[in-house]
């Protein structure tokens, strides 16, 4: 398996191509990244911003690069001794007439051979008179066609369907009843009608080929171009036999609401236009992972991402298969939100996961417990008497999945109830709430039983989900025992229900609880809880020596793609936790400063408390580094404003919008960003207070993503402060040219000596340049020492006061890192006396400062550690 001291992740799109990565490769290498992780890059939905709507697997994105420019980076790379780890998508693809699979199960149904591609719900399609569901519109299909938003087209692919700017192909079947539906057809169009029509069972390519030349003909044949546009004009002329044709093709065209109480086809979450595949099917799996496979036969890339392994059928039996296909050297992790103290199951046999479970660990150590606490206490006594946190979690994810996953749950009682072993005469709809009661009640996003007896992990799960479940539903004994039985031995319906708890999970506690229960959002993320406040050193200790004894290729990430906000705006709004009374009386303060912008709509404030206090949160974690309010701030707060309101579905969502009252609250939150308001005045001062402290804790978490057990990841940008807020946002192009240039400007200043970097970090520490130079340290020194941090035991060592340390040690080579944590009321001491090892080196040196410290002896005494540097990177040998 190749080895990597650091991945840098890159968003690729039509806005940042292979060219323009290329332009960066030489700043990567400098920096000291050693291997690129780029989002997917096969051809996914036009104009897409991260890649995950796939339409094509099978052919590089036209919009990102070719073949030859991924061949020319991946020599390039080779050249700077650096890898590529790319991310794939095997749980679905785009739901769009643009996927050629898909175009031919619509085109053709049952007759394609992909239809078995598609995780489509045979239980759930006789309720559609056996039609795919395809609930694009935006209103009902009638009403649709009164507006005349739909007719027949002819194109190159043939006749379609058109709404707006989708296309959706006509079956077949359909072309004589179009070509004949009046009298005065061309006699010779019948013959070559019949002969497409025998071809509509063949293959994909025999079909392709004899529909391209009826095409042809068609098109070099005056007479039939202008027979088929008459035909086309008479029947969109008439809305009857518009929509005879409608009801008679594979698809049925439905509005998209329809979706969240019928669905016949699993979704990627509840998106509609993502639909998933059945990867457990050995054609699906062959046909999917053909191209990236022969990129890496090539050397091109090294390595796999694989995204939402919880929505496949059997993730362990997935990467076997992949294993396989592959080899034990393709170094593979999977997107995984491991909950509370789950853990990878090792039996999967992968390098580890993409990190989440290290931002956990990670924010929960840079967290106090005790102010914490009191930030509950006054969210509870002062903003909102919310229920315990497991509480809303629960009823989020039953209120989710009952107005959301409506069709799902239906198409999981199909399953339950068409199983032989099922006992007729059940109440089902007694039978249907134990069902949704003991999805909100997992308390892990999935458990994995395949084939076989369930693992005693997977015991565990299952049976806390049932006990919170009986707890919940004292009264549904019977239906939740004749659920067990089912969930005890190996069943379609067990694997199914697994598919589903993990969205669900997704859906009502990450884009749901995470904007509604805000005592203290920096916890409100990925991978994390704020159920939990808190993690002592003792604690993440021990998590490291189980991660470094299990997976210690694993990934270390802090910000992705999909995280809430940023990691610099999480460490901000974590040192709430070290001054609680401070917040709290600021947060008083503000809301009497503001309570005239406070609107009335429908008899209640907008904002409200709840929606008011997250506000306070999000602008402190995002507030410009230069603390100057420009435009283009004010865009990106109204814009994570309506998605955190929608997202919470509490005063607002997204199928039904309150206008009034997110208007009231951009209103709000405008006037408080303005130039000469009150609060503003009162506002930075706090900000410039906390912005600047927190400096000194994102290194804290730099430092021990860098050395910690795992690779590190860093997301696009976050080499200066990441103060993101969530997606789009966070997907925003990156000042490479900036960054570039700071690099450049640190290594003259090296040269120059000690004093001369130092005074260039401080006159620029606003723009984020000590972490930079943070990380061009640490990761440079990292590649010198491979072994030692791949390799290296991790041993926790004892310090008092608000530290962390911990040793890295492989043979006689030795690291040190000592960092300081946000606790309450707890300074920094200036002198630090350790206990080490015995055999440890005679003297360390500071890799981030050069300072010499003497080190032999069971007690180290290091004076004066701060005085440079606020965090400390010490390397010794004991030879």
């Amino acid at each position: 398996m190749y080895s990597s001291s650091c991945t840098y992740r890159i968003q690729l799109n039509d806005h940042f191509t292979f060219r323009d990565l290329e332009g960066i490769i030489d700043y990567l290498h400098q920096l000291g990244i050693s291997t690129v992780y780029a989002s997917p890059i096969t051809t996914a939905f036009k104009g897409s911003s991260h890649g995950y709507d796939v339409i094509d697997p099978l052919i590089l994105s036209p919009e990102i690069g070719s073949e030859k420019e991924l061949e020319r980076l991946a020599s390039t790379l080779k050249e700077y001794g650096m890898n590529w780890l790319q991310d794939i998508v095997p749980n679905h693809m785009a739901y769009d007439s643009n996927n050629p699979w898909l175009h031919d199960v619509l085109e053709r149904g049952k007759d394609s051979p992909y239809h078995s591609f598609f995780d489509i719900a045979e239980q759930a399609v006789e309720l559609l008179g056996d039609r795919l569901m395809a609930p694009f519109l935006g209103g009902a299909l009638m009403e649709c066609l009164e507006k005349g938003e739909l007719s027949l087209q002819f194109t190159e692919k043939g006749f379609i369907i058109r709404y707006f700017d989708k296309d959706y192909p006509v079956a077949p079947w359909l072309y004589p009843w179009i070509c004949t539906i009046t009298e005065g057809y061309p006699p010779e169009l019948i013959p070559a009608l019949d002969r497409l029509l025998r071809a509509a069972k063949s293959s994909a390519a025999g079909w392709a080929a004899a529909k391209d030349k009826w095409l042809l003909a068609v098109s070099t044949q005056k007479d039939f171009r202008s027979f088929i546009a008459s035909r086309i004009t008479f029947i969109n002329e008439r809305s009857p036999l518009l929509e005879t044709l409608l009801q008679d093709q594979y698809y049925q065209l439905t509005a998209a609401y329809l979706a969240a109480t019928r669905i016949n086809y699993r979704r990627f979450f509840t998106v509609n236009s993502l639909i998933c595949l059945r990867m457990e099917r050995e054609a699906v799996f062959s046909a999917y992972h053909k191209r990236i496979h022969y990129w890496y036969q090539r050397g091109w890339i090294q390595g796999l991402r694989i995204d939402h392994v919880d929505g496949l059928a059997d993730p362990k039996k997935y990467l076997q298969r992949l294993r396989d296909l592959f080899g034990e050297d393709c170094y593979t992790v999977a997107e995984k939100i491991l909950t509370g103290d789950e853990l990878l199951p090792e039996s999967w046999g992968i390098a580890g996961t993409t990190g989440y479970d290290f931002l956990a660990a990670a924010g929960q150590l840079l967290t106090d417990p005790d102010g914490s606490r009191s930030l509950l206490d006054f969210y509870k006594e002062k903003i909102i008497p919310l229920p315990d946190y497991p509480d809303i979690v629960f009823e989020r994810k039953y209120t989710f999945l009952r107005s959301y996953m409506g069709g799902e749950l239906d198409n999981l009682m199909n399953i339950l109830t068409g199983d032989e072993l099922f006992t007729a005469g059940q109440d089902t709809v007694r039978l249907k709430e134990a069902l949704a009661v003991l999805m909100a009640s997992f308390p892990v996003y999935r458990a994995y039983p395949d084939e076989g007896p369930m693992t005693e992990d997977d015991e565990k799960v299952i049976k806390a989900a049932f006990d919170r479940a009986r707890k919940l539903r004292p009264g549904y004994e019977a239906e939740l025992g004749c659920l067990e039985f089912f969930l005890k031995g190996p069943s379609a319906f067990r694997c199914r229900l697994m598919q589903f708890t993990s969205p669900l999970a997704a859906k009502g506690i990450e884009d749901t609880t995470f904007y509604v229960y805000n005592p203290y959002i920096a916890l409100n993320e990925v991978g994390d809880s704020p159920g939990r406040a808190g993690l002592s050193a003792e604690e993440f200790h021990q998590k490291m020596l189980y991660r470094q004894a299990s997976f210690p290729h694993t990934m270390n990430s802090t910000s992705t793609h999909d995280t809430k906000r940023g990691e610099d705006s999480r460490i901000r709004l974590s040192l709430l936790s070290s001054i609680p009374q401070e917040w709290t009386d600021a947060v008083i303060r503000w809301r009497q400063i503001n309570s005239p912008l406070v609107r009335k709509v429908g008899g209640r404030p907008a904002p409200s408390p709840n929606d008011e206090y997250l506000i306070y949160q999000a602008l402190l974690g995002s507030f410009p580094e230069n603390f100057v309010v420009s435009d283009s701030y004010r865009g990106r707060m109204a814009s994570y404003l309506t998605k955190a309101l929608r997202e919470a579905k509490a005063e607002t969502n997204y199928d039904h919008p309150d206008e009034r009252y997110e208007q009231a609250c951009q209103s709000f939150t405008m006037a408080l960003l303005k130039k000469d308001s009150p609060f503003l005045h009162d506002f930075v001062p706090f900000a410039v207070t906390i912005i600047r402290q927190s400096y000194v804790y994102s290194l804290s978490l730099l430092l021990i993503k860098l050395t910690a057990p795992g690779v590190p990841d860093i997301y696009q940008g976050a080499e200066l402060w990441e103060i993101s807020l969530v997606d789009p946002d966070n997907r925003r192009s990156v000042d490479y040219a900036l960054r570039s240039g700071i690099l450049r400007q640190i290594i003259a200043e090296e040269e120059k000596g000690p004093d001369a970097v130092y005074d260039f970090l401080r006159v620029h520490r606003d723009k984020g340049v000590e972490k930079l130079f943070t990380l061009y340290r640490t990761l440079n020194f990292r590649k010198l020492h491979p072994r030692l941090f791949a390799e290296g035991e991790y041993i926790p060592v004892a310090v008092e006061g608000p530290l962390l340390a911990y040793i890295r040690r492989l043979d006689t080579d030795w690291v040190l890192v000592v960092v300081p944590l946000i606790r309450y009321k707890q300074a920094l001491p200036t002198t630090i006396t350790l206990k080490l090892p015995e055999g440890g080196p005679a003297r360390w040196t500071h890799v981030l400062t050069d300072a010499v410290f003497a080190g032999r002896g069971e007690n180290v005494v290091l004076e004066e550690l701060w005085e440079q540097w606020p965090v400390a990177l010490l390397s010794g040998t004991s030879r």
